[in-house]
């Protein structure tokens, strides 16, 4: 009810703008006849750990934990494997500094970024990466943490990727981008717009987070996704794809 309030009063919120920018070029690709990844390629993926932990399907180079408890399995298990911690702002400073001196030095070596690792302050956040050595990871309010991190997390549901897709350019960073955990439309939005970028950058676009669907149950439009190793592979058809199953889904006026 909220974002359909805000479409309502023609001040959408950061999703609801977004979901209007993917709808208007799905709905003009699919006027056109066209497929809106031709000739783009879907960069590759980390592969994200669900609640239980599990080694990840071949192909896979890199592994993200919102865990820090399952870090001792996936080095076990994956020892050749990257690990992409997203925290969420979860730790305090004190709980993040045990946490970070008590890792031996090679599973710190393994550790390519730390997401959000405790609440933004950019001295703190500074700190952590001069006298600790930390990798950094910007997630939540990216453009305003972009100045204390290495990599930025881009979702395109919520942040128009242009703003950090130029930062990360000219000051040399590396974009991750990934679903907002969302419907199999938004997962594909996600990685349109990172083929979008990885065309247009080239390797300043990192594995990203686009193979979000097997952390759900299966429903007919997941079920159409599937993967070439770390890459995900978008459906056939016009726009975003699923044309036949989107013909059959009962539409009506919301505003």
């Amino acid at each position: 009810d909220e974002q359909l309030a805000a479409l309502a009063s023609e001040l959408p919120t950061n999703l609801g703008e977004q979901a209007l920018l993917c709808a208007e070029a799905d709905g003009l690709a699919r006027r056109e006849g066209r497929n809106l990844f031709a000739p783009l390629r879907v960069p590759p993926s980390h592969w994200t750990a669900g609640v239980e932990p599990a080694e990840p399907p071949e192909g896979f180079a890199a592994i993200k934990l919102k865990r820090i408890d399952q870090i001792p399995f996936y080095r076990e298990a994956c020892p050749n494997h990257r690990l992409r911690l997203d925290l969420n702002d979860s730790l305090s400073v004190e709980a993040f500094r045990d946490f970070w001196r008590g890792l031996d030095a090679a599973t710190r070596e393994a550790i390519e970024f730390v997401e959000d690792p405790v609440p933004w302050d950019p001295d703190v956040w500074r700190e952590l990466r001069t006298g600790w050595g930390v990798p950094r990871a910007a997630d939540r309010d990216v453009m305003t943490r972009a100045s204390e991190a290495e990599w930025l997390v881009v979702k395109p549901a919520v942040v128009n990727p242009i703003g950090p897709g130029e930062l990360a350019w000219r000051e040399n960073k590396r974009l991750v981008f990934t679903s907002y955990m969302d419907h199999a439309i938004g997962q594909l939005h996600a990685a349109w717009r990172a083929a979008e970028a990885a065309a247009i950058l080239g390797g300043t676009v990192a594995e990203g987070g686009l193979v979000t669907h097997p952390l759900f149950e299966p429903d007919p439009f997941f079920d159409r996704l599937t993967c070439d190793g770390a890459r995900l592979v978008p459906p056939e058809g016009t726009g975003l794809g699923f044309d036949d199953l989107l013909e059959k889904l009962p539409w009506k006026v919301l505003i």
